[in-house]
């Protein structure tokens, strides 16, 4: 009799207005309802076999996201939000709960033409410079490049469209070194030619998304093959990079430490050159398979320079600084060095033989302190520095024909703007962020 009594009390109290209105679970209220969404569907095609394109990648991106000429945070409109899908093996694709809003689709895979690299190439901006708006030239190619891609709008219903990817261009080789040895487990990239800054140059594409686009290393036999190339220009540029880090892994806690120690670097471009104006580019069409695409890379005309900054004055040797080393004719940097707390001298890698202006921009006289450890730790020894004394600014000339040991560059006392700029830098930075 209790049981049927409180059942009685819940259905006069639901019967009651504005009572037992509560949304349930998964309902929203009239102040939270969800922004209107639809689906978007398709199939994605290859041109050249008119295959469905199997686990192909498709992105639906915002159209403000590409038309914007801003980067983040300059200025430019929210984009939303881009989602990507994988193709079935029947080459379809489905997208749920997409916002409304006009958004292009973008597909990619492995070989073919990701509208991405076409737009990269169409912007023709540095990944290295700072952010600059594009030129009339530059917009011309990318509304070019738009046009070309599907484009939907999204309204709360169903939208579709189907999208065909056209085979790019190949190339591939074998890189070896001098020596006759495979040059395995090397970073190699192409560089396309460019128009940027109002002059023709060799760029590499900008990031560009997705797993297709991840670095590309050789092989164990030195061979290597780069696909989805849009047609162009190009050449290719393999990265010969050596560590002498020592790496600290503690097994008792969650760190990984390095040593802070070196890492040196340089490239080899088409035609065996370290010399970016000397390179030999080709040119590539769409489908094109271009093979034997080889680079020697001349690692015994690579050479070391080792050497200290010193005094002018009384000829001490300086143990804080930095030297670099420009090519004598077009003043373009070749490398850079530092001394340490460990190695109070300077050390240049990778140098080819050639001709070369050794710089030094500032040094100092430097007192290093030695930071506790936690007790038990392994962790590599971390400095601090307290400088003494600066220098000036000054440069050399070096031939390079083979290993170079005992390099020194005098450094006078500093100027009067010397001084003041280093005090500047040093207020700016003890000022808190």
């Amino acid at each position: 009799m209790q049981l049927e009594y409180r059942w009685i009390i819940l259905v006069l109290l639901y019967a009651l207005p504005g009572l037992g209105q509560q949304p349930g679970p998964g309902k929203a209220t009239a102040a939270e309802k969800p922004l209107p969404t639809g689906s978007v569907t398709g199939r994605v095609y290859l041109s050249d076999t008119k295959a469905p394109a199997r686990k192909a990648t498709v992105y639906l991106q915002p159209v403000a996201a590409l038309v914007a000429d801003a980067p983040e945070g300059h200025g430019q409109t929210d984009g939303g939000v881009t989602m990507s899908a994988q193709t079935r093996f029947d080459g379809s694709f489905a997208f749920n709960h997409v916002a409304d809003g006009a958004y292009y689709v973008i597909a990619s895979s492995p070989g073919y033409v990701s509208p991405y690299t076409a737009l990269s190439l169409a912007e023709a901006r540095s990944p290295y410079g700072d952010w600059q708006p594009l030129g009339p030239a530059q917009q011309a190619a990318k509304q070019a490049v738009l046009k070309s891609i599907p484009r939907i709008t999204v309204s709360n219903l169903p939208a579709g469209t189907d999208v065909t990817l056209e085979r790019g261009a190949a190339v591939s080789g074998n890189i070896t070194y001098d020596d006759g040895g495979p040059a395995g487990g090397l970073q190699v990239a192409v560089l396309s030619r460019m128009h940027q800054e109002g002059k023709e140059t060799w760029a590499p594409f900008k990031s560009l998304p997705g797993s297709e686009f991840r670095p590309i290393y050789t092989d164990d036999r030195g061979s290597y093959r780069i696909s989805g190339l849009p047609a162009g220009k190009y050449l290719v540029a393999v990265t010969l990079d050596l560590s002498q880090q020592i790496t600290y892994i503690s097994h008792g806690r969650t760190s990984i430490h390095d040593s802070g120690g070196r890492f040196d670097s340089m490239a080899i471009y088409s035609g065996s050159t370290p010399r970016l104006k000397d390179a030999a580019g080709f040119s590539v069409d769409l489908g094109e398979e271009r093979a034997g695409e080889d680079l020697r890379i001349p690692i015994s005309k690579l050479h070391t320079i080792h050497g200290n900054i010193v005094s002018a004055r009384d000829g001490h040797v300086i143990n804080a600084g930095q030297v670099d080393l420009d090519n004598a004719d077009d003043k373009s940097i070749v490398a850079s060095a530092q001394s340490s707390e460990e190695d109070p001298g300077f050390t240049l890698n990778f140098v080819y033989e050639g001709d070369y202006t050794l710089t030094s921009v500032v040094s100092s006289d430097v007192d290093y302190e030695l930071l506790p450890q936690p007790s038990g730790a392994n962790d590599p020894p971390i400095y601090t520095s307290h400088p003494r004394h600066l220098y000036g600014s000054a440069s050399m000339y070096l031939h390079v024909d083979g290993d170079m040991d005992g390099v020194t560059l005098a450094v006078p006392e500093p100027s009067a703007k010397e001084t003041q700029s280093y005090k500047n830098a040093m207020q700016q930075q003890e000022q808190p962020n």
